[in-house]
């Protein structure tokens, strides 16, 4: 039968890089970044309500979500934020929800990991079978941020504060994922990990 994991990991972590890793070893992988990028696709309820809430003036000339455009809105309005979680928010937990649910139903017996930044913070834990949580050294989360994103180290700082620290994550996930070291480590830990799911 089929077994859904949830990962997720702070800032910078390498969720990617694991997620790549997994599906490289036979794991059916999904992003959640891709679901938010779904539920506000032309002709969506999604843009439509956001296109009701913010204007027109947020679309692009193709009638897509112009992501740039909308985050200056948002990011420099705590409301308008609130605004835009209000709509897409739902959306993408009722979609990611129905993800888990399918996968659940397939009779095959496949590891899918199903990588949410905000897997804690949006209590989607009990859906999974088991939670993952990616850790790795906080001054080398901080270097690869600052190297990433080509941030200070006041705004790479006040980025990784924002969120819930990799050690309460750790604290809170059934399964930890060591990335402070080079990719043949990482690999190493991830086909260790592989044994136990």
């Amino acid at each position: 039968m089929s077994r859904v994991y949830g990962l997720t990991g702070g800032i910078a972590s390498g969720k990617t890089t694991v997620l790549d890793i997994f599906k490289k070893n036979g794991c059916k992988t999904y992003d959640a970044d891709q679901v938010a990028r779904q539920v506000v696709v032309p002709g969506s309820v999604g843009l439509r309500e956001i296109t009701k809430q913010f204007s027109k003036h947020i679309l692009s000339t193709d009638g897509s979500l112009d992501r740039k455009k909308l985050g200056r809105i948002v990011f420099s309005d705590r409301r308008q934020l609130r605004k835009l979680t209000g709509i897409t928010g739902l959306l993408i937990r009722k979609q990611i929800l129905k993800m888990i649910s399918d996968m659940k139903k397939d009779p095959d017996p496949v590891i899918n990991i199903f990588e949410i930044p905000l897997l804690f913070e949006g209590k989607y834990q009990s859906y999974f079978d088991a939670t993952i949580s990616i850790y790795l050294d906080p001054q080398i989360q901080l270097k690869r941020l600052m190297k990433r994103n080509n941030l200070d180290e006041v705004a790479a700082k006040k980025k990784i504060e924002s969120q819930m620290s990799m050690d309460q994550k750790r604290l809170l996930a059934d399964f930890s994922i060591d990335n402070s070291q080079d990719l043949t480590h990482l690999e190493t830990e991830i086909l260790q990990l592989l044994k136990k799911l």
